[in-house]
């Protein structure tokens, strides 16, 4: 069994916040249902229509009006299709006159980048290049200290056996 949540129920808000949830009351019911309201009204109004004319076999010219209902009702639901996948170009040409109103960089985005890679390339290769010969001197000669033990072991055993 889950407990409720409590919640600081006398809070009070300031007269700020009161009129900017007011002000988005309206503007949601100005830009947002009223039209979505009047756009769904006048669709319901179309297809009674469409029904109405397909219901009712004694009115002249009910093929026409029909089909000129079924255009409108289609053309009606393809709009905000038609909106939607014009929004990508849109943004696309918004953006290229939104780069064009930029400064120009004298160098780019990328060389600066290139620039740090490089710094970082060439640190390394100094460090290779001053750690690498140490590496390469004790490697060398404890190599040859292998060898000469090797070869002095070997001649040492040809000089005290049988051929």
């Amino acid at each position: 069994m889950t407990t409720p949540v409590q919640t600081n129920s006398h809070y009070e808000p300031t007269e700020a916040q009161v009129a900017r949830a007011a002000s988005l009351r309206r503007f949601n019911w100005l830009a947002l249902y009223l039209p979505l309201g009047l756009a769904g009204l006048i669709i319901l109004v179309l297809i009674g229509l469409l029904l109405w004319g397909m219901l009712s076999p004694n009115i002249t010219g009910t093929r026409e009006f029909m089909s000129g209902l079924a255009d409108m009702v289609i053309i009606l639901t393809i709009l905000p299709l038609l909106v939607t996948c014009a929004l990508v170009p849109m943004a696309a040409i918004g953006f290229v006159i939104y780069r064009r109103q930029q400064p120009k960089r004298e160098y780019g985005r990328l060389q600066p980048l290139f620039w740090r890679l490089d710094g970082m390339i060439g640190k390394a290769q100094n460090k290779t290049e001053t750690a690498l010969p140490k590496v390469a001197n004790t490697v060398i000669s404890s190599h040859s200290r292998i060898t000469y033990w090797r070869v002095l072991v070997n001649t040492l055993k040809k000089q005290f056996t049988r051929r």
